[in-house]
């Protein structure tokens, strides 16, 4: 049977899995969650969890896909044939989850797009089409693009079927070839544009709001942002499944990661690093998008998908160079959603190319 084929390095394996982890469930999940469940509150409950729940269930899944070499299914089904199911159920979850975040995606993708558009006063930019939009007059700039976006489903079809290409091509590429060598290089750089955006947001006048939104207890509720403080089990559970979907748990990446690490590897140590660089950037983008929205468009949304694609479009028509901090956050936004895009394809290929090897057929993808 031929050799099954890993990560080159260390870093090469923990910038895949802090990509994994780091995904839109960070960038837009947690300051649309944060923003929703009153800031600080969501915040303290959040990192109680990733610090006391994450970081095992990490070290737990980790220590499945080294110790057995193999994808989700067979590694459930090498530790007890009763448990395969298990298996089954990340690798299903996997293919649902890559369906949102395909759709997704290619939302930003188009978003980066539309900006590349203002930057250069091009017709295709987010300025004209709003100006050509039937609800120019009435709608704000975000709301415009993106109903203009949203009625055009041909659109959203061809950039949602872009972002699967560069996603295949990435996984096909090989565990080494592809998926190490794009997140060796597009991990660092997310991390460059997501402080060159926080400088820019925190920087804005009124930005202070949105911090003391974040990190100060009942501030929201004190200063009317929100009517009451939410409910605690309601925020709870908004956390917890922010933290999973986050760190990529209960979905087969990191098992599936896993398996292709060097045995000499520290476990605990790497999966540290994973929940502390994940965390991280969390905070980093709840730095970038809620400290915006307070500055230049204080009564757009806080959370929902909105917060995303119409309030920061609009925070981002307001701002100096508006246009090209709106291609950078975009363009780090599509950077995230790749490095989970590919964890998440990675899962289903892995179970389908171990079937492979183990008929002698070698390494297909």
């Amino acid at each position: 049977m031929e050799e099954r084929k890993g990560f080159g390095s260390n870093f090469g394996f923990l910038m895949a899995a802090v990509g994994s982890a780091v995904g839109l469930g960070n960038i837009w999940g947690f300051p649309n969650k944060m923003g929703a469940c009153g800031g600080f509150t969501f915040l303290i409950i959040y990192l109680i969890l990733a610090v006391c729940c994450g970081f095992i269930v990490m070290v737990g899944e980790l220590a499945i896909g080294r110790k057995t070499g193999k994808g989700a299914v067979a590694a459930y089904k090498a530790l007890s044939k009763k448990f395969s199911w298990m298996g089954w159920m990340g690798i299903l979850s996997a293919f649902f989850i890559l369906f949102f975040y395909c759709a997704l995606g290619g939302y930003c993708i188009k978003y980066v797009v539309l900006n590349v558009g203002d930057l250069f006063g091009a017709g295709f930019g987010a300025s004209a089409i709003a100006a050509a939009s039937a609800d120019a007059a009435s709608a704000s700039l975000g709301d415009a693009v993106f109903g203009a976006f949203m009625s055009s489903t041909t659109e959203a079809i061809i950039y949602g079927l872009i972002f699967v290409v560069l996603t295949m091509l990435i996984v096909l590429g090989g565990v080494g070839g592809g998926i190490e060598k794009v997140c060796s290089v597009g991990m660092p750089a997310l991390f460059g544009i997501l402080l060159i955006c926080i400088v820019r947001a925190c920087t804005l006048p009124g930005a202070v709001d949105g911090l003391k939104y974040m990190f100060i207890p009942g501030w929201a509720v004190a200063n009317g942002v929100i009517e009451e403080a939410p409910d605690f089990l309601s925020v709870l559970s908004t956390a917890g499944g922010q933290m999973f979907f986050s760190l990529s748990l209960g979905m087969g990446a990191m098992i599936t990661y896993g398996s292709y690490l060097d045995r000499k590897q520290n476990l605990e140590k790497n999966a540290l690093i994973i929940v502390i660089m994940d965390t991280l950037v969390a905070l980093m983008a709840g730095l970038c998008v809620i400290p915006g929205r307070f500055a230049l468009d204080p009564t757009g949304e806080l959370g929902g998908p909105k917060l995303l694609f119409i309030t920061m479009q609009n925070v981002f028509e307001k701002m100096p160079m508006g246009a090209l901090f709106g291609l950078l956050f975009y363009l780090l936004v599509v950077f995230a959603a790749i490095s989970s895009s590919i964890s998440l394809l990675e899962v289903i290929v892995a179970h389908f190319v171990d079937k492979a090897r183990e008929a002698g057929k070698g390494d297909k993808r």
